[in-house]
């Protein structure tokens, strides 16, 4: 049996405005999912209150109909890409590898370049490079679900391309959830596909659906 993580009946407020208010999603190990939306739909907020560093008004967020404790950010379930600053200032790049139990060897087969900046803190990194560090750590932790905020943000295409490698392979063992600007790459991924739109989620069932609901003029 796959795990299965879930989350409904989010409702989320920023004073007098509501954020998200009709939420549904699934993402079961093995799959990827893609969360679609324009700027300010919620999304960033979305999956720091599934990951547990936000706490909305109401929540219901479970992992194979359990559900996850208020603090489950402590459980560990769930690693998340936040848009910025994963890595601490003070940390280096082989520290971060090191406290994520990651082998070096294992990123500089996909970017052997990485070797030289083995030594660099997250501040003498090219957004880029930063960037795909980031995203790896989360890829390869020890968590069965993974939740991608603009993993793709300031990458070369042949970066994108090769994260995207590494998600297809890591989605064996792992749920992953993904949202980026670069909708099409995420749409290339996805075996379930939501538009979050008016703090609601809608399943989409065919590329049409993106065009109907005015997430797009055209595909």
């Amino acid at each position: 049996m796959k795990d299965v993580l879930e989350f409904d009946s989010i409702e989320l407020r920023y004073g007098s405005r509501s954020i998200l208010s009709g939420v549904y999603m699934k993402c079961e190990v093995g799959e990827i999912v893609g969360m679609l939306g324009r700027n300010g739909s919620g999304k960033s907020s979305l999956m720091k209150v599934v990951f547990g560093s936000l706490n909305a008004g109401h929540q219901s967020i479970r992992i194979n109909g359990v559900q996850l404790p208020g603090n489950h950010l402590k459980v560990r379930c769930i690693a998340f890409l936040p848009q910025h600053n994963l890595i601490p200032s003070f940390l280096s790049i082989g520290k971060a590898l090191q406290l994520f139990k990651i082998p070096a060897h294992e990123i500089l087969l996909h970017f052997p370049e990485v070797k030289d900046f083995m030594t660099f803190k997250p501040d003498q990194l090219s957004g880029g490079y930063k960037r795909i560090i980031e995203t790896f750590l989360i890829l390869k932790s020890k968590a069965k679900f993974c939740i991608l905020d603009e993993p793709f943000s300031g990458l070369m295409p042949i970066h994108v391309e090769r994260i995207k490698e590494i998600i297809s392979n890591e989605r064996k063992n792992k749920g992953i959830i993904i949202t980026d600007q670069f909708y099409r790459d995420v749409i290339s991924m996805a075996d379930r596909l939501y538009l979050l739109t008016n703090g609601k989620t809608y399943q989409i069932e065919h590329l049409d659906d993106l065009i109907n609901r005015g997430y797009v003029n055209a595909l």
